[in-house]
């Protein structure tokens, strides 16, 4: 079943125009976008330090059957425009109705329908949710697996690509390969 998978990637370096512009021309799922360093970004060594560095990210809305196979897919792309990844990390945790019926392949009235956790953010017209507290809440059938961890898969990802960078400086990856 293929559903929303929402998760960033941070740029390891600087995101030059050519490559910002191949990423929109093959993958219409994503968002590019430059912000100052520090803040809610995590510590990241390849990342820019002190007032004036800038870290761009990718934001991802991809469908795909699992996590991974979105994230993989995510890398491949960043990797296809020549572009180093310094972190993968999960999308916003705060969710509107919207947000939750895509992401479960739902409509947004069968998701009204729902015995949803109270908002974080209440609002008349579209309040917003904690994503960790809707998962808890979601009926049997609504095509989330419960106690998948989505903060599990990302870490993986990142020290898979760690492993990656290491290689080349390795005397030999098949020892590790049979670790897994």
């Amino acid at each position: 079943m293929m559903r929303l998978r929402q998760f960033r990637m941070l740029v390891a370096g600087a995101l030059p125009d050519p490559a910002a512009d191949e990423l929109f021309g093959w993958a219409d799922d994503l968002c590019v976008e430059v912000m100052p360093a520090g803040g809610d970004l995590p510590v990241v060594p390849s990342l820019p330090s002190g007032p004036t560095g800038w870290v761009a990210w990718v934001a991802f809305d991809r469908p795909a059957p699992t996590l991974i196979d979105a994230v993989v897919s995510g890398v491949r792309d960043l990797d296809a425009a020549g572009l180093g990844i310094a972190a993968v990390l999960a999308d916003d945790s705060l969710v509107t109705v919207e947000t939750i019926a895509e992401r479960c392949d739902r409509s947004v009235a069968a998701v009204r329908g729902w015995d949803l956790p109270a908002p974080v953010g209440p609002h008349p017209r579209r309040p917003v949710y904690d994503w960790s507290e809707v998962v808890d809440r979601l009926p049997a059938g609504a095509g989330v697996a419960p106690g998948v961890d989505e903060e599990a898969t990302l870490e993986a990802v990142a020290l898979t690509l760690r492993v990656r960078a290491l290689a080349p400086r390795l005397e030999r990856m098949t020892p590790l390969r049979s670790l897994l």
